[in-house]
């Protein structure tokens, strides 16, 4: 008699997790134009400033939760005949292709807006495609694309105890070397290479392994965490320009503390937001239940959203800045809720359709 398989159990609070981080990532495009318009240390320029920059933890926090969910899911099918092949062709076929796609609508629609012919700069369209600049968010399709294409040889070394016992900390390592190369040989697109990002894709395979321990010792570090997103965030956010300044004749000392504090910041915020998102999701009040379930909705589609909102933002901006010139904080404002729910409710439409995982994948 064939064994059983064993499926661990579907975590619903992530959805509420890619509904916050998914508010974030809109927020921090929204506002990118306002830190730009408004003269630095001014009210308005130091509000839009904060946020934008807080915020940042948002592209880290999906690759974060990426790692878990792949781990957590993935770690007791290593057995199973076929897993692999099966892994590559709905994680890569559901991500390259809406990839491919919306590449090519952003460059045609830009192109067009520009007066120009998009059939004439096939070879531009081809190198966007290759370095994932069609449009700015498009750079995440190719570090999520290297992190499925390396996962399951991640994924084989869980089966070594060491590694399994020290996951973090193998990441952690591996990400240190990676930034002392770069400081030798100056790579290029840092922010679009997986090795950037190994530190929140570590903790997130190690909670993914070990979920209800790991999640258990992170709430006993809780008020650890939030001294190290407040610290770690206070430099990363007002502390750059100091700490450039003040080791400006230490290049590599200076790199290094802005390395520990922005990891240290984007990790922290990473976990707790877990943590928020676990306790949000066993209240069971009727007026939390009704909230929950909307940002359920709007974490089922974040992949959608993510792809959709830039459009929403670049149409509003080329017609209706001008008419919000006197209101501009309004604008801002605005659009944000107007990016959200417009892409929002084009997802739901695209995910209902047949060949709607074109767009938004599934």
């Amino acid at each position: 008699m064939n064994q059983p398989v064993y499926r661990p159990r579907r975590i619903e609070y992530l959805d509420l997790y890619r509904a916050f981080a998914i508010m974030a990532v809109v927020a921090i495009h929204a506002t990118s134009t306002a830190v730009a318009h408004y003269p630095k240390h001014t009210l308005d320029h130091d509000f839009y400033y904060f946020w934008n920059s807080f915020l940042q933890f948002a592209v880290p926090a999906f690759l974060f939760l990426s790692s878990l969910v792949l781990f957590y899911n993935y770690s007791s099918k290593m057995k199973e005949k076929g897993w692999m092949p099966a892994f590559y062709k709905k994680r890569l076929f559901y991500i390259f292709v809406p990839y491919l796609a919306w590449s090519f609508i952003y460059f045609t629609i830009k192109q067009l807006l520009a007066g120009k012919a998009p059939l004439e700069h096939v070879k531009q369209f081809s190198e966007q495609l290759l370095t994932g600049t069609a449009h700015t968010h498009l750079y995440f399709f190719l570090i999520i694309l290297q992190f499925y294409v390396v996962f399951p040889m991640l994924l084989s070394l869980t089966r070594y105890r060491i590694f399994n016992k020290y996951v973090p900390l193998f990441f952690i390592a591996a990400q240190a070397v990676f930034y002392a190369l770069h400081l030798q040989f100056h790579f290029t697109r840092l922010g679009s290479l997986l090795p950037s990002y190994l530190i929140v894709i570590g903790f997130g395979a190690w909670i993914g392994l070990n979920f209800d321990a790991a999640l258990k010792k992170l709430f006993s570090y809780r008020y650890a965490l939030i001294a190290a997103l407040l610290s770690g965030g206070a430099v990363f956010i007002y502390g750059n320009t100091y700490v450039k300044t003040a080791f400006a004749e230490l290049p590599a000392l200076t790199y290094t503390l802005l390395f520990l504090f922005r990891n240290l910041f984007t990790l922290s915020a990473c976990l707790l937001l877990l943590m928020i998102c676990e306790r949000i999701g066993g209240w069971k009040q009727d007026g939390t239940h009704r909230a929950t379930r909307i940002l359920d909705s709007l974490g089922t589609v974040a992949f959608g959203i993510f792809l959709i909102h830039p459009l929403v933002l670049l149409f509003w901006r080329r017609e209706l800045t001008v008419e919000f010139a006197p209101h501009f904080s309004l604008g801002i404002i605005l659009s944000y809720i107007v990016a959200i729910v417009l892409s929002w409710a084009i997802a739901l439409g695209l995910r209902q359709m047949k060949w709607g995982w074109v767009l938004i994948g599934r």
